[in-house]
């Protein structure tokens, strides 16, 4: 496990969780069945757009199971059985030349289990953009 904790009680709980399996990754099939290497292609050319700046953004997050009662089987139903709770967030916002602007990688993870991160998030994320804007924008003529 690679994660990284600020309080001794989000380490723990997080303990409970993964202590409870076994290691896992991301496993890429190799070769498909006609023999050829998996590949990602991009097809709509047309939707592209060129921008200064890129935002990549990953939440942590903990599962808390959800009590419900039986759906009725007669009509379509998603079953919903857990909550995400989120822990802790990482972005990275890059700029398309680092010697304008060199990339900047922000993480928080949560000091306490009342805390508000899809919030801190955003306010974090806002602020951060704020700088960009004011750094790169010019005066109208």
């Amino acid at each position: 496990c690679l994660n990284s904790f600020r309080c001794k009680q989000s380490l723990e709980k997080h303990s409970e969780c993964c202590g409870n399996h076994e290691a896992v990754g991301i496993e890429m099939s190799k070769i498909d069945k006609d023999g050829n290497l998996p590949h990602i292609k991009f097809k709509n050319y047309n939707r592209k757009m060129r921008v200064p700046f890129v935002v990549y953004a990953d939440f942590e997050s903990f599962t808390e199971n959800i009590d419900t009662c039986s759906p009725d089987g007669s009509k379509s139903f998603t079953k919903q059985y857990q909550k995400h709770k989120p822990s802790g967030f990482c972005y990275l916002i890059k700029c398309f030349d680092g010697d304008i602007s060199p990339p900047e990688l922000v993480r928080y993870t949560a000091e306490s289990p009342d805390e508000d991160i899809p919030q801190l998030f955003v306010e974090s994320l806002e602020s951060d953009i704020k700088k960009i804007y004011d750094k790169f924008r010019f005066p109208k003529k």
